[in-house]
């Protein structure tokens, strides 16, 4: 695989942190930007120390101002940016008429919107250098409907419809688009539930992020539009979640 320069989103911790530890492991350059200022840098100096090369950008993806920040930081520092994951997200349960309108807009910002705001701010460079990678990170939750999780269903749902439009509007300029849609992953998401959970049947970060390296590896005429992954002893019935 060609070395990139990858900018990782949501990566102070779960899916995120073990996509930028792959991809710095296989040596390419990555940045990496999350809320918790902390942890990116601390992770960024443990990289750092393993010789790989890597910068930490801190910055609220829901934060628009935040956002076009961390883009022209990224070029300013590297000159280019070859491929984003997008991976910061958050996840709620609650019945709908529990649902605060405060909840609903968190979900939707974290796991929509920013979509929208990193990509409205990458793809004039992806167009001028003729080409780009967009992978972001759904979830099983984006192409079936989980009771007391309509605001998380709507947000990937809506990822889904932006990741299918978007892969055809930038398609002929030489940017690809894939999505992830990861079934029941172990993040520190589920710390917040409380009772038993089947964490011993659910699927490790980095099973994810092995999937987001081979999306990247493709040569230049494959697009990988989706890759759907599930444990396999479903935790949760017939359809695990992420």
């Amino acid at each position: 695989m060609d070395k990139k320069i990858i900018l990782v989103t949501g990566a102070s911790s779960g899916i995120g942190e073990a996509v930028a530890d792959q991809l710095a492991r296989e040596h390419h350059t990555v940045v990496l930007t999350g809320r918790n200022r902390k942890k990116i840098e601390a992770a960024a100096r443990e990289m750092a120390s393993r010789g790989q090369r890597v910068v930490a950008i801190p910055g609220d993806m829901t934060v628009e101002e935040d956002v076009r920040a961390i883009v022209a930081e990224s070029l300013k520092t590297f000159g280019a940016v070859n491929a984003v994951v997008h991976s910061a997200g958050v996840f709620r349960m609650n019945r709908l008429e529990a649902t605060p309108t405060e909840e609903w807009r968190q979900v939707l910002d974290t796991n929509l919107t920013s979509t929208y705001f990193l990509i409205k701010y990458l793809l004039p460079h992806f167009y001028k250098q003729g080409a780009g990678h967009v992978i972001a990170l759904s979830s099983i939750a984006g192409k079936i409907g989980f009771p007391q999780e309509t605001a998380y269903c709507a947000s990937k749902w809506g990822l889904m419809g932006f990741l299918a439009a978007l892969r055809l509007e930038a398609a002929p300029k030489g940017v690809k688009v894939t999505a992830i849609l990861p079934g029941a992953t172990l993040t520190p998401a589920w710390n917040t539930f409380g009772g038993k959970l089947p964490r011993e049947s659910m699927m490790a970060a980095q099973t994810v992020a092995e999937a987001v390296s081979y999306a990247l590896s493709q040569p230049a005429e494959a697009n990988v539009d989706e890759i759907h992954l599930m444990p396999s002893r479903d935790p949760f019935g017939p359809a695990g979640k992420a």
